[in-house]
């Protein structure tokens, strides 16, 4: 399967009282993130747009 960016809306929340508080979703799939979690998938996300 193959998804393209303008196939897809993001949608990024925060939810302060959750143990995962960093709510990503894309394609109606939920992802539910620690903090530590989503700065590791920002900073993989950025290294990788630095390699394209």
């Amino acid at each position: 399967m193959k998804l393209r960016a303008r196939d897809i809306t993001p949608l990024v929340i925060v939810d302060h009282q959750a143990t995962r508080p960093v709510l990503i979703r894309l394609c109606g799939l939920w992802l539910a993130l620690s903090t530590t979690e989503a700065h590791t998938l920002a900073d993989q996300l950025h290294d990788a747009a630095e390699e394209a």
